[in-house]
C-alpha cells in the first residue's frame, strides 16, 4: 500500500522593518543596534518567513483518495523525536487507507462505466442522425433527378413534335435548314433515358452505413 511523505519548512508571521533598501526582522541585531535617527524613514509590516522548523505530511498518492496526516516539530520536540509517533500512526492507518483506496477503485470503475455508457448513447444518437440525414439527402436527390428528367421529357416531346411537323413541310430548302438546326439543338440536350438519370442517384446505404441496429 503506497503512502506518500513530504517534508516542508514551516513559516511564522513576524514583524519586519524596511531599512537601507531591504526588510529585516524587527528583532534582528541589525535593527536593534540601529540609532533612532537611522530609523526615521523606515517602516514595519507583518511578513511570513521561514522559521527553521519542519512539518512532515503523510498522504495517499492515489488520485481521489482524500487522506493525510501531519506532524510538526516544535522547539521542545525536534523532528527526530517525532519519528516513532509517525511510524506508529502510519502502521495504524494502514487499514483505513486501504479501505479508502478500495472504495475509490469501486467509485472509479463506476464513473468509467457511466462515461462509457454516456459515450455509447452519444454514438447511437449520432448514428441515428446520420442515418436520417442520409435518407433525407437520398430522397432529395431522387426528387431532383425526377424533376430534371421531367424537364428533359418536355424538351424531348418538343423535338418529336418538331420532327413530325418537319416531315410534313413541302418546302425542301426550309426542311433541310430546320433539320440542321434541330440536330444542333438536340446535340446540346442530355439523355432522356431514365436509366441514365437513376444511375447517378445514391441510395441511403451508399451515403452512410448504420453502425447500430
Amino acid at each position: 500500500m503506497p503512502i506518500g511523505l513530504a517534508i516542508t519548512e514551516m513559516t511564522e508571521r513576524v514583524t519586519v522593518r524596511y531599512f537601507n533598501g531591504e526588510y529585516h526582522r524587527e528583532d534582528s541585531r541589525l535593527i536593534r543596534s540601529a540609532k533612532p535617527w537611522q530609523l526615521t524613514h523606515s517602516w514595519t509590516r507583518e511578513q511570513d518567513v521561514p522559521c527553521g522548523r519542519f512539518r512532515v505530511i503523510a498522504y495517499s498518492p492515489k488520485k481521489g483518495v482524500d487522506w493525510s496526516v501531519s506532524w510538526q516539530e516544535t522547539g521542545e520536540k525536534p523532528l527526530g523525536a517525532l519519528v516513532p509517533k509517525i511510524v506508529e500512526t502510519l502502521m495504524a492507518a494502514k487499514g483505513t487507507v486501504q479501505r479508502l483506496m478500495d472504495a475509490e477503485d469501486v467509485a472509479a470503475a463506476k464513473r468509467k462505466k457511466e462515461r462509457e455508457e454516456e459515450w455509447e448513447r452519444y454514438l447511437k444518437q449520432e448514428d441515428a442522425r446520420k442515418v436520417a440525414q442520409a435518407l433525407a439527402d437520398s430522397q432529395q436527390q431522387l426528387a431532383e433527378i425526377i424533376e430534371r428528367w421531367g424537364k428533359a421529357m418536355t424538351i424531348e416531346r418538343f423535338f418529336v413534335d418538331a420532327e413530325k411537323r418537319l416531315n410534313t413541310t413541302d418546302d425542301e430548302d426550309r426542311r433541310k435548314r430546320l433539320e440542321e438546326r434541330l440536330a444542333l439543338a438536340r446535340a446540346m440536350m442530355e439523355s432522356v433515358d431514365p436509366l441514365d438519370f437513376i444511375e447517378s442517384w445514391r441510395a441511403p446505404q451508399e451515403r452512410y452505413q448504420a453502425k447500430f441496429d
